[in-house]
């Protein structure tokens, strides 16, 4: 969609134009644009040459003006370029419905209600009900999975042809493009789910298991089309200051996928931005500054610093995998490396190419003016681009690489050439780039290569949209002040303000600026979650304290992106469609277990394997246990354990304490007695984790990294339910866990820090 652009031209009149200015003319047509037959005949202008410039649905108004009919009439925005004497106009959107093939019969079934919207639906009468037993011609196994576990019911997998239930059919019509897909319920047939593509079915069956669950296994007749209006529908999602296990990630991209985002923009490396608070305190915030780069990486300085962060990353396997992962759920992984700022995990590789600047921020910058750096920053992409080793590249089938590039507080002729270089590096290794836009800031002479890239629009600061535009980028709407989100932050709190994203938000408004809906170098938008509030501004989150700001923002983004901006259904009305819609299926990122339900354990000899699934809050562990040994300096005894996290009796300081998945690590200050008989008792709520022995509070929970203080601190832990006294020098008499479901969000989504 969107990538190339064919203009037709309209009937030229030799009669003059009127006096008008050629902008206002453009937003006024004399003549409005209209469907005849397959064609879409185009508005004349005395005077002017008239071009179809684009159509929000351009798989129904093509760029060549030929029309594609849709399933029922349908509205599409259409714009056009004005040309007289030299000078040139973009007009307005104007609405021109498309007749449909087919007009509905009173009496017949509305239209169903799903998230995103259907775009065109025609009601047949009755309904469709799968049995106990269903059949499934084609479609994946997870689909399969999902419907037994939903329903329920038996599902079987017969061969393609075969009578069944729920069929997936390969279809070759054009106006379905890549990601689109029709309905066909009838009594007799069953459920036909249609795509010329693998996505196009997935997303289908999204919309089938989301009637299904409404409808407990029961879906009203009649034919669907949907199509999408944006080809990005993006999230962003910062890894790089905050460690988020690659678990915890796979569940953001079923929960995307359920709502048809299809664009998933990982922030692999950064670092802490406000380098003076350490400055101020008196340290080096080159040696004191947190920053991580995610991924394994053969990189070691010379001075024997690695690339790779040391508390958490992902290895190269693990990342492959996942982005197959990820395809197979319709989504595209868009990895993103950041340079030349907020790249302290690359200056301290290579110190020798720190950016000569009295920047705040000078110790994160690449020196963008030596040729050394493109040069090293290359052969970190290759690692990752490239086939290595015999192994292919680990980003293979990704198909857009972002470059970063934001935020560098230096020369622009220098910014300018670093990022031309970068862009044409990373399409001459066969990745299409995206970059953050920042051309309005860095003014110069410089040329940056812009055929072919894409670029985030995040601030009007930095970067224009219509600038942007003519200088022949494609843009993402990515507008920091309506959709950017900094946990815990007292700024970018998008996640406060979901019903105004509700009510007013659009994809072709940026800032203040409008372009038409239709535009052809108009991608789409993304939203994202940035977590600025590490190191010394640190509170303690996890990521698990963050879901509900992430899913409870995708539902309200994904309609805008996928379909119609206009709002149909109040905020309310929608929160209410998607309680009846219903969970997402095959994912628990917040890991409930059933409200009472209790885990129970007298192990005979440890280590125990428990083989429970981790437990979230609200719980209650209550443990009679004796230590028998005095734990030794920098050896833990772990007392439960799963790949969640460990529960210790010893930490390496010999204190009772937690560490997460997330390898953050919680002392209680307080060590267990020896050849004491006890009872622990650990209350995890969300937001935060207590513990008692003997029936009295322990010390103060506190964090072992950044800073100690448990003021505002955010300390939830899921519970690991694995093994029990995989370390433990001593007994452990008895387990005893219950769990209820929490009634409200993990933490006030309004906390901010604490102060220092």
């Amino acid at each position: 969609m969107r990538k190339t652009t064919l203009f037709m031209m309209a009937a030229l009149s030799v009669a003059p134009l009127m006096a008008e200015n050629l902008q206002q003319i453009a937003d006024n047509l004399p003549v409005l644009p209209r469907v005849e037959g397959n064609k879409l005949v185009m508005p004349a202008v005395p005077g002017a040459e008239v071009r179809l410039l684009g159509a929000d649905y351009e798989q129904i108004i093509r760029p060549d003006g030929s029309v594609a009919t849709p399933l029922t009439d349908t509205e599409v925005k259409v714009s056009f370029v004005l040309n007289k004497d030299g000078q040139e106009a973009v007009s307005r959107d104007y609405s021109v419905t498309v007749p449909g093939g087919i007009t509905t019969a009173a009496g017949s079934n509305p239209k169903p209600q799903v998230v995103p919207a259907l775009l065109n639906w025609s009601g047949g009468t009755d309904s469709y009900k799968l049995g106990t037993e269903v059949r499934v011609a084609g479609g994946t196994d997870s689909f399969v999975s999902e419907l037994g576990s939903m329903l329920g019911c038996k599902v079987q997998k017969v061969p393609a042809g075969e009578a069944a239930d729920i069929t997936f059919y390969t279809s070759t019509d054009s106006i379905l493009g890549q990601e689109g897909y029709t309905l066909d319920i009838a009594e007799g047939k069953g459920i036909v789910i249609s795509a010329n593509t693998p996505t196009g079915q997935f997303w289908g069956s999204r919309t089938v298991l989301q009637l299904l669950q409404q409808g407990a296994g029961s879906v009203p007749c009649g034919q669907a089309l949907d199509i999408p209006r944006y080809q990005v529908r993006s999230f962003l999602l910062d890894v790089g200051r905050l460690p988020i296990p690659l678990s915890y990630v796979k569940e953001v991209v079923k929960y995307m996928a359920w709502y048809k985002m299809n664009d998933l923009h990982i922030h692999l490396n950064d670092n802490f931005i406000f380098h003076e608070e350490h400055s101020k305190a008196g340290n080096d915030p080159f040696e004191k500054s947190y920053s991580a780069f995610r991924l394994e990486s053969d990189m070691v300085g010379a001075n024997g610093v690695r690339l790779t962060a040391d508390d958490l990353s992902y290895t190269k396997d693990e990342f492959r995998q996942f982005i197959a992962f990820a395809r197979e759920h319709g989504v595209n992984i868009v990895p993103e490396f950041d340079t030349p700022a907020h790249a302290l995990s690359f200056t301290r590789v290579r110190p020798d190419l720190i950016y000569k600047s009295t920047n705040k921020r000078g110790c994160e910058m690449l020196d963008a003016s030596n040729p050394e750096t493109l040069k090293f920053v290359e052969s970190v992409f290759d690692e990752y681009l490239l086939p290595q080793n015999g192994q292919p590249p680990v980003f293979e089938g990704c198909g857009v690489m972002h470059v970063g590039a934001d935020e560098f507080h230096g020369n622009a002729e220098h910014y300018r050439a670093y990022a031309d270089g970068l862009l044409k590096m990373v399409q001459s290794k066969g990745y299409t780039p995206r970059i953050w836009g920042s051309l309005n800031t860095k003014k110069g002479n410089t040329p940056v290569h812009a055929k072919g890239v894409q670029m985030n629009l995040w601030n009007s600061g930095w970067a224009r949209a219509w600038d942007s535009i003519k200088q022949g980028f494609d843009v993402i709407n990515t507008n920091d002040g309506a959709l950017y989100i900094v946990p815990f932050a007292p700024y970018y709190r998008m996640d406060a303000r979901h019903q105004w994203v509700h009510d007013h938000w659009k994809v072709n408004v940026i800032w203040d600026e409008t372009l038409p809906s239709g535009h052809p170098q108009l991608l789409g938008a993304a939203f994202g979650i940035w977590n600025d509030m590490i190191d010394r501004r640190y509170v303690g989150y996890s990521a698990y304290d963050i879901w509900h700001m992430f899913s409870n923002s995708v539902d309200v983004l994904a309609g805008k992106m996928w379909g119609s901006d206009s709002t149909a259904t109040s905020y309310a009305d929608h929160k209410a469609l998607l309680k009846s819609v219903g969970k997402v299926p095959g994912i628990n990122p917040q890991f409930l277990w059933a409200d009472g339900a209790t885990c129970s354990c007298k192990p005979e000899s440890l280590p125990c394997k428990l083989g429970q699934p981790a437990m979230g809050p609200d719980y209650e562990l209550t443990m009679e246990l004796m230590l028998k040994e005095q734990p030794v300096p920098g050896e833990e005894q772990v007392l439960l354990k799963s790949p969640e996290g460990v529960f210790c009796a010893a930490l390496a300081d010999g204190t009772v304490g937690f560490r997460r998945a997330d390898s953050m690590e919680f002392s209680f200050n307080c060590k267990l007695p020896v050849g004491e008989k006890v009872t622990l008792k650990l209350v995890g709520k969300p937001g935060s984790t207590h513990l008692f022995i003997n029936g009295q509070p322990a010390g103060p929970c506190t964090l072992t990294r950044f800073h100690r203080n448990p003021e505002g601190l955010i300390n939830t832990f899921v519970l690991p339910l694995d093994v029990l006294g995989s370390s433990f020098k001593g007994e452990i008499y008895s387990l005893e866990v219950k769990h209820n479901t929490p009634a409200g969000p993990t933490v006030d989504p309004n906390l901010s820090p604490r102060k220092k």
